[in-house]
């Protein structure tokens, strides 16, 4: 249904009257800056119908840089507190062993279906072939995956590993994790942080997020009244008092009352919290996998008015949504190939997805997550070579009276910090 609607007779009668302003852009070079042009070209109703026309290249430039092909774990063994070869206790020491996992930068610890039970933590070692990783508190048995610096994630491993529940610890403490050490502004996964009391009482706990730039404290909670060994979780959506707070890191520290509070109900002063960090990112880099950055006529102004960067990667690669917002475009161009346009959430920028493999996995209206998967790279339209085209557009909009900017400082990056 979504592919007849992107191809409806009123959609080719609108391509039909923007035939003539796209024979003129080719003639003579679509305007590369300035909203003069785009303002020119609108329809009556203010949106542009019609797709920006990338240059082709003759062939796939290999300036940029390239990431390796995808990891695959092939074993996982247990080596320090382990009950058994694929048996573990929280905190045992992993040997990962397998294929291309030189450049791993994270270990996912999957659980069970779906990703409410994920954890993601930094490797403690990475050697040509092998991969040291601590088994996190919170960490349910299941297959794991790791991630490469250039995004590729492997499968899951095919062997499980079983993590056995701990002993009770008559020791009091607290047992904190974060679920993932990255996590994006309007991402499909929120920041969280994992926690559980140690000890044979049943004590009051607060739990604060401070940003580390400046100390300042984001937002506070608390839990209330929390049993030894009960596991609470507390999410954080990247804002506070409605905005979006700034990228950097950031940490959970989670504090237990002392002194009685919990029979008592009173204030008195906190121990020394526990403390778990992340980072929040304002944007992910869209390809996720290996990739090069194109040169001449794939750059920013390159060839006849090139408005945005050519990211070349193998066909079939996946794509994710640089940025949540709103898809304002999906359809279907001779030139651009499958494309979508998304209204950045709280950007002011338009970010247009060009030569997808096949029509997106989202439609125009919906609401998309940042990170979230919404196609592949492809080479439909006229393109020579597997890759990306992406323009990112000032507000008001893509070809809406905005004016296109060169998206390479910006893929930078994100490359360096996604």
């Amino acid at each position: 249904m979504a592919l007849a609607r992107r191809r409806t007779t009123a959609y080719a009668s609108v391509f039909a009257q923007r035939r003539g302003w796209l024979a003129c852009g080719l003639a003579a070079g679509l305007p590369a800056l300035g909203g003069a042009g785009a303002a020119a070209a609108a329809t009556p109703g203010g949106v542009e119908a019609g797709a920006p026309v990338p240059t082709p290249v003759a062939a796939p430039p290999t300036g940029g840089a390239i990431g390796g092909p995808p990891p695959r774990v092939t074993r996982v063994t247990c080596r320090v507190r382990c009950a058994g070869p694929t048996t573990a206790l929280p905190r045992a020491t992993l040997d990962l062993r397998g294929r291309n996992i030189a450049g791993v930068d994270s270990v996912s610890f999957l659980g069970g279906s779906g990703d409410a039970d994920d954890l993601t933590v930094a490797p403690a070692r990475v050697t040509r072939g092998r991969v040291l990783v601590r088994v996190p508190a919170f960490a349910r048995s299941g297959p794991l995956a790791v991630t490469g610096a250039d995004g590729t994630e492997s499968p899951p491993s095919r062997a499980t590993l079983t993590v056995q529940a701990p002993v009770a610890d008559p020791t009091p403490g607290l047992d904190v994790a974060v679920r993932s050490p990255k996590v994006f502004v309007d991402g499909a996964r929120r920041a969280a942080v994992a926690f559980a009391l140690r000890g044979t009482t049943a004590e009051t706990v607060d739990v604060e997020l401070r940003r580390e730039a400046d100390g300042a404290t984001v937002e506070r909670w608390t839990p209330g009244l929390l049993q030894p060994g009960a596991p609470q979780t507390i999410t954080w959506d990247g804002t506070a008092e409605g905005r979006v707070q700034p990228p950097g890191r950031y940490a959970f520290r989670v504090s237990v009352r002392t002194g009685g509070a919990a029979a008592a109900g009173t204030a008195v002063a906190a121990q020394v919290p526990a403390a778990e960090t992340f980072e929040l990112l304002d944007h992910q880099f869209p390809i996720r996998g290996a990739h090069r950055y194109g040169t001449g006529a794939g750059t920013f102004g390159g060839g006849r008015g090139h408005q945005g960067y050519d990211v070349f990667a193998a066909c079939g690669t996946p794509l994710v949504a640089a940025r949540g917002g709103r898809v304002k475009f999906e359809q279907f161009h001779s030139r651009a190939g499958h494309y979508l346009v998304i209204d950045g959430e709280q950007t002011e920028v338009d970010y247009a997805y060009m030569h997808l493999r096949e029509a997106a996995l989202v439609d125009e209206g919906d609401r998309v997550r940042t990170g979230q998967l919404i196609g592949y790279v492809g080479a439909t339209g006229r393109a020579s070579g597997c890759h990306l085209h992406l323009e990112l557009w000032s507000a008001p909009g893509w070809y809406d009276g905005g004016r296109p900017v060169d998206p390479l400082p910006h893929l930078r990056a994100w490359d360096a910090t996604s």
